[in-house]
């Protein structure tokens, strides 16, 4: 599994230049079409990062993980980044808030907090 950044986010341009060189990478590790030409791997799923503003970065979530267990060690960690203190209210309400989402998505009503991703490469299931 990969995990990056969106490919648009007009406020840090090396954002978008990271998403590019993941999906390169991942592409030209798993054979980018011609499997036989050298040893690959098998393709790793990709998943987007939610950016500080998504609406502007292309972000649309797919996916939410639970962090409710974790979420004091999350705002530990975010204490500790000294260099963007007004992300660590941002990313505490957008905890809460995508929260809510899993809530309703899954009928789960222990989520209080969540993160999302963005699903890039598609999910193959025998049926549905």
């Amino acid at each position: 599994m990969l995990i990056t950044h969106t490919d648009r986010d007009p406020f840090n341009p090396d954002h978008a230049v990271a998403f590019f060189a993941v999906e390169r990478a991942r592409a030209l590790a798993a054979g980018a079409g011609v499997p036989s030409a050298f040893e690959t791997i098998e393709p790793p799923v990709l998943f987007l990062f939610e950016p500080h503003q998504p609406e502007l970065c292309n972000f649309m979530p797919t996916t939410f993980v639970d962090i409710t267990s974790v979420f004091d060690r999350k705002q530990a960690a975010m204490a500790e980044m000294k260099a963007q203190q007004y992300l660590q209210s941002y990313y505490a309400e957008r905890a809460a808030h995508r929260g809510n989402h899993a809530r309703r998505s899954s009928a789960n009503a222990a989520i209080r907090y969540a993160e999302a991703f963005q699903r890039v490469t598609p999910q193959v299931l025998e049926s549905l």
